[in-house]
């Protein structure tokens, strides 16, 4: 009944509904939660569709006689505003174009708009055939109704944007990957030997990607510094920070004697990296074997030391977390010597503010007395082992935020 209806319309006829079409769309496009791209050739065809979409209210419907007209359209409006039609309606028989090359033409140029191919019967498996190469669905003129097509039409928008939001999200995943892979290539990869001393490191994320990193640095007289750092928050922003933080603190440790100085010229290029309520904590150590004693300036962080027979001594500083003030002035808090059978523990405030549920947190303490426990293990040891009591503690919830130890054992 369609095709005797088309030949029974005039060219003249047809460019009257287009010109109403026009109109009606101008008159209705504020109102419309979706716009619709109709590339359909057919008077008689295009009325059907534009009265089943516009008689439900939630449709915009816009119309290209040819499959040359439709890609026009279609690329002025990518290239204009960047806004695309919701989806495609589309005659695989176009005065310009016929069977599967129609499909294939426009979903090449245009892969993520949600196609619905309105077929013949005798074309049906061109239609198949295009859903399997990615069209949404196929609907059949000859049973075409108001129901079916709109049922179609949200199906198919509703589907391209979860495969598009799920498309991203891998995008998303892969690029977080990727960042901690780079992460972790930057950690140390093996323990230093120094002379006197067994130095162990041990981060683990909360995420793919950690706001937290420890470094080893040989300063090459001897001496080595060892940094942890807690960069605030974590993800892929914080882990984009240490990245550059680590940077700076290994270049100012090449060129800077005094541990103050060193970390005054970091906490002016961390500012520059960092942004309001973005800020970087750490603790800094430079260790002088020869000497057996360490210079220590922390930013906003704190260390422990842990003593033969179990006491502990808070190694407290006095400099603000970098990022904050890029006129701050900061100076070693502290020197002292060391001797066998002490422990210096370094670690993220991931480990002592972990706790489950409205239990009291794990602690500064908890951790060093697991650290004390098991003093008489290597210092790789002893930082598994503080990880493993903090996941035991919450168990069963996870830990929620990045967890970095740094041994420091005095043989």
């Amino acid at each position: 009944m369609l095709r005797e209806t088309r030949e029974a319309i005039s060219l003249c006829q047809f460019m009257e509904i287009n010109a109403q079409l026009s109109h009606d769309e101008l008159l209705d496009e504020a109102a419309e939660q979706y716009s619709v791209l109709i590339i359909e050739g057919s008077a008689d065809d295009l009325l059907v569709v534009r009265s089943s979409l516009m008689g439900d209210g939630r449709f915009s419907v816009h119309h290209a006689a040819t499959l040359a007209e439709g890609i026009e359209r279609l690329q002025s409006d990518r290239e204009m505003n960047g806004v695309m039609p919701d989806a495609i309606t589309l005659d695989l028989n176009l005065p310009d174009s016929s069977g599967l090359e129609t499909f294939s033409r426009i979903h090449q140029l245009f892969p993520d708009e949600p196609l619905i191919i309105l077929t013949d019967e005798h074309d049906e498996r061109f239609a198949v055939e295009a859903m399997r190469l990615g069209a949404q669905d196929y609907v059949h003129k000859s049973s075409l109704d108001g129901r079916t097509l709109v049922r179609a039409l949200l199906y198919a928008i509703e589907r391209n944007k979860r495969r598009l939001a799920e498309h991203r999200q891998r995008a998303v995943e892969r690029e977080v990957d990727f960042a901690a892979q780079i992460q972790q290539h930057l950690l140390p990869k093996a323990s230093p030997e120094i002379a006197g001393f067994d130095v162990a490191g041990l981060s683990v994320s909360a995420e793919s990607a950690s706001g937290d990193f420890y470094d080893f640095i040989d300063h090459g007289d001897g001496k080595w510094d060892i940094v942890l750092a807690d960069v605030c928050g974590h993800g892929i922003g914080p882990a984009m920070i240490t990245v550059g933080t680590r940077r700076l603190l290994r270049s100012c440790a090449a060129l800077h004697e005094d541990v103050g100085d060193l970390m005054t010229i970091a906490n002016r290029g961390i500012c520059e990296d960092t942004f309001k309520s973005l800020f970087v904590t750490l603790f800094f150590v430079r260790l002088d074997p020869r000497h057996m004693r360490l210079e220590y300036v922390g930013a906003g962080h704190l260390a422990f030391l842990i003593d033969i027979d179990g006491v502990v001594t808070d190694l407290t500083t006095c400099g603000i977390p970098t990022g904050v003030d890029p006129s701050y002035l900061y100076r070693a808090d502290g020197m002292i010597e060391v001797s066998t059978g002490q422990i210096v523990l370094l670690m993220s405030d991931g480990i002592w503010e972990a706790q489950k549920d409205e239990q009291e947190p794990f602690g500064m303490h908890r951790a060093c007395e697991i650290a004390y426990q098991y003093r008489d293990q290597s210092a790789s040891e002893i930082s598994n082992q503080v990880i493993s009591a903090v996941k035991a503690y919450c168990y069963p919830q996870s830990v929620q935020d990045d967890m970095t130890v740094v041994v420091i054992k005095v043989q």
